[in-house]
């Protein structure tokens, strides 16, 4: 993962993305043509099917003018059905079917020799894409194999410079318990970014014309925000992708409320916005009508969207280890079953080399994400342990930001050699994925 090594821009800071359908050089003096600004980052699609290489030509023309590029990569072949046998799905990822391909891509990621962000397999909680969970045996944990070999293997390949981004869609589809965006988080060591992408749909869209989905920013944002900061307190959130349609009420005073809701403090963490700048299902574009595109173009002219794509660089590497937000965080259930009562949070008197404390962060009929924060005494350390005994029924199926051995209903979570070293009182936290129902478990913390 990439590190400029250099803090980023002040905190109230956030960053424009653009996307249009054109050549990824082009967008940039499209968009200073448009809304007179330049984006800090450009939004870019490509589809496994293709077979294409990765143009790192333009991505280095855009680093060069002080732009970042996001790549979004997406694993299927646009000419079959999502249900086609012939379809790419996470099992052949899984099986190694696509290896070559992926290290292929990875060499190419390299070679720009400059940050690109690559956003893999978005909207995984909904069921328009092959990948998506539901088209899967509805089995995140497919997911999360897929995702971290595809991530490993573009490390393997050299592209230490990509930042990935984890983007799901601001409502499941279907709206189960396995589509909850938590059971399908590769864990901290495979991202930089949480995304969330959603649209105002507005009146009568394509599939559903009798509906009315004019939503506010707030609507669609708030809840989905709440969940990625509770997934992934240590990494900033961005929106992937997000537009309104003209159907259904005033666009302007959409965009206009956007702008109030992200210079509020709700979004301290929500640091990219990228906005789908192509009229295509709907009338997204900020120049869909002449009151829209005076709306976009001040709002895109304020001084808090002023920030550049070097800047926009180090936002991610400034999150990783810290809390960057002191603004709470909650988890709303994303079922329709009664939500299950958290546990109180489980703690030790701050006394010894280090101390844990746990949260249950989701929970859900049979399942529970689980997160334990690890902090040193008075004193430095340079590793620690941590040991819990199992409740009745549970298991763990998933673990990031530590190395995990289960013995029975013992477990002991050791660092990893990132996180291995703490300054005085300072911190590691490490999440992971569980069955069975949560409770308060009595943790012990050592060094090393």
């Amino acid at each position: 993962m990439f590190n400029p090594g250099v803090s980023a821009a002040d905190a109230s800071t956030k960053y424009l993305g653009i996307f249009r359908q054109t050549s990824p050089t082009e967008i940039p003096p499209g968009t200073a043509s448009r809304y007179g600004v330049s984006p800090a980052s450009v939004l870019w699609f490509d589809s496994w099917g293709t077979g294409n290489a990765f143009n790192a030509a333009d991505a280095k023309t855009l680093w060069s003018q002080g732009i970042m590029l996001h790549y979004t990569w997406e694993p299927w072949n646009t000419s079959l059905g999502v249900s086609d046998p012939a379809q790419i799905h996470l099992q052949d990822i899984v099986n190694g079917k696509w290896d070559s391909y992926i290290k292929a891509r990875g060499a190419e990621f390299a070679a720009v020799g400059a940050p690109i962000m690559v956003r893999w397999g978005h909207e995984f909680n909904g069921n328009w894409y092959p990948w998506g969970i539901a088209n899967n045996n509805s089995d995140p944990t497919l997911y999360v194999n897929a995702y971290r070999r595809v991530h490993d293997l573009v490390v393997a390949a050299g592209a230490t410079n990509v930042q990935w981004i984890w983007c799901f869609n601001n409502s499941p589809t279907p709206n189960a318990a396995y589509n909850d965006p938590a059971r399908s988080y590769p864990g901290d060591a495979y991202v930089d970014w949480v995304g969330i992408d959603g649209y105002n749909w507005g009146i009568g869209p394509s599939w559903d014309p009798s509906g009315n989905y004019w939503t506010s920013f707030d609507s669609m944002f708030a809840s989905p925000y709440a969940q990625a900061r509770s997934i992934a307190p240590q990494r900033p959130v961005m929106i992937g992708e997000v537009a309104s349609t003209e159907d259904g009420g005033s666009k302007s005073q959409w965009i206009n409320d956007m702008s109030a809701a992200l210079q509020s403090s709700r979004y301290v963490d929500l640091k990219a916005i990228y906005y789908f700048d192509q009229d295509k299902e709907e009338p997204w574009s900020g120049t869909s009508s002449s009151g829209v595109q005076a709306a976009f173009r001040t709002w895109v002219n304020q001084p808090y969207m002023r920030g550049t794509g070097t800047e926009l660089a180090k936002v991610a590497p400034s999150y990783r280890g810290t809390n960057p937000s002191s603004s709470p965080v909650s988890s709303s259930p994303v079922t329709s079953q009664p939500p299950i009562s958290q546990p109180p949070v489980s703690s030790q008197t701050p006394t010894g080399a280090c101390t844990a404390t746990y949260r249950t962060v989701n929970a859900w009929a049979g399942g529970f994400q689980g997160e334990i924060a690890v902090q040193a005494g008075s004193a430095a350390i340079n590793g620690w342990t941590v040991r819990w005994t199992l409740g009745s029924g549970q298991t763990v199926s998933q673990l990031w930001n530590g190395t995990l051995t289960v013995n029975g209903t013992s477990v002991t979570v050791r660092n990893v050699s990132w996180n291995a070293a703490l300054a005085a009182n300072g911190t590691a936290v490490l999440g992971f994925l569980a069955g069975g129902a949560p409770n308060t478990p009595a943790l012990t913390c050592s060094s090393p």
